[in-house]
């Protein structure tokens, strides 16, 4: 083999982010994660997280949550390849206990993600490649591109924060059948 050029570098690229506030009823989401059998394999988080599909289906994440994230979604056009189906793929809760922290990572494949505080914590969200952060108080939440890198530093008090993560994927037979268009 030969190469001919190797080149690492950074570029300019857009992406999304958006904070702000969700009126939700912070009690019942925590109580659904202290239910939760924990996924026990390795991730990003190290504290307790519960089953990566754990809220999917639950109608109160859907009400609360998702549908007002999906009124950003379409007001904003965060749809990077125009008008494809794209779907929640992923909905997780999250508790992190004295000293655990989430270690910096981003959630590609996935084109649109988010994160939702469900508790008042100093254990903040950070986006370190944005200059950005989300408090940790009840309802407020983050909608950001996937391929931003975030973490959070480890837990120092004896206080458990909570939180719930999602991802946005689009949908994969769609995407085969544009590729083989072309």
């Amino acid at each position: 083999m030969k190469v001919e050029k190797y080149i690492k570098a950074k570029i300019e690229r857009e992406y999304f982010f958006v904070k702000g506030n969700l009126p939700i009823d912070s009690k019942y989401f925590i109580k659904r994660i202290d239910e939760s059998d924990f996924y026990q394999h390795d991730t990003n988080v190290i504290g307790k997280m519960t089953w990566w599909n754990y809220f999917l289906n639950d109608k109160v994440f859907i009400k609360d949550i998702i549908l007002p994230i999906l009124d950003i979604i379409d007001d904003e056009n965060f749809n990077e390849l125009g008008d494809l189906p794209y779907g929640l793929n992923e909905a997780w809760g999250f508790k992190e206990s004295f000293s655990e922290y989430t270690r910096k990572h981003h959630h590609l494949p996935s084109f649109l993600s988010g994160a939702v505080m469900l508790n008042n914590h100093n254990q903040d969200l950070y986006f370190p490649d944005i200059g950005q952060k989300l408090e940790s108080k009840p309802g407020n939440f983050a909608l950001f591109s996937s391929f931003l890198n975030h973490r959070n530093y480890r837990n120092m008090t004896d206080k458990t924060r909570y939180g719930i993560s999602f991802n946005f994927v689009y949908e994969t037979s769609i995407l085969n059948k544009k590729k083989g268009e072309q």
